[in-house]
């Protein structure tokens, strides 16, 4: 019997900061960088569909709201706008982590 356990351990985090990889037509991957650490969306956001980019959005909203209660978030105005495009979020839910 094999017994899958998921765990966070968040210790010592200087500064989160988001990203966007892509060309100056797409963005194709979010990017979070935490320290030294930085994590990429999987899928390719261009050639996803609109389900999944919609699923990753409240995904990602969601793990920066919890993040933010411990730690400080940093987003460039023009990086929010392009996460919020492409991710379809309406309510400025990354916009207020511009700094």
């Amino acid at each position: 019997m094999t017994k899958n356990i998921e765990f966070i351990i968040v210790v010592g985090i200087d500064m989160i900061k988001l990203g966007v990889r892509g060309s100056v037509d797409s963005a194709n991957h979010i990017l979070i960088k935490i320290d030294d650490l930085t994590l990429m969306t999987t899928e390719n956001l261009f050639l996803a569909g609109e389900e999944y980019r919609i699923k990753t959005g409240k995904n990602l909203v969601q793990l920066l709201n919890s993040l933010s209660k411990d730690h400080e978030i940093s987003v460039k105005s023009n990086v929010a706008d392009e996460i919020e495009n492409v991710l379809s979020l309406k309510n400025n839910e990354i916009k207020k982590y511009v700094k």
